[in-house]
């Protein structure tokens, strides 16, 4: 079954779930299921009470980078804050080693959207460095 993972009433992506969507989904990001004939895009907007759920053209396609490009969209500073974390903060740890294992950094994936907006929770980007940074 197709899902749209929204967060805030914007739609990010669309997953299929074979029943193991992860369970970083909880909290910041929702998961919807589809019906057969819906379709979304990212960008578009969610309201659960509308016909038709999501509407709205949608956002630009979705920035690639590889690992290293993403990490240089870092400042210093804000790469030395995120390892030192890393050393006591198990979330931020594993967001760290999946940022070094990828071989492309996808803005608008899940686990990019729910590790950055993690960064920005925890200190390590403010939100408008964040919106830099996926931009």
């Amino acid at each position: 079954m197709r899902h749209a993972i929204i967060r805030d009433g914007i739609v990010l992506t669309v997953a299929v779930d074979d029943g193991t969507l992860p369970s970083i989904l909880s909290g910041v990001l929702v998961a919807v299921e589809l019906a057969e004939d819906e379709s979304c895009v990212s960008g578009q907007q969610f309201d659960a009470n509308a016909n038709p759920r999501f509407f709205g053209s949608g956002l630009q396609e979705a920035r690639v980078w590889t690992a290293y490009q993403f990490l240089q969209r870092f400042t210093a500073a804000e790469r030395a804050t995120m390892r030192s974390l890393a050393q006591t903060d198990a979330n931020v740890a594993d967001f760290l080693q999946l940022l070094q294992a990828a071989q492309e950094v996808v803005s608008d994936d899940p686990m990019t959207v729910a590790g950055m907006d993690y960064a920005v929770s925890v200190g390590i980007v403010t939100a408008e460095r964040k919106t830099e940074i996926l931009s």
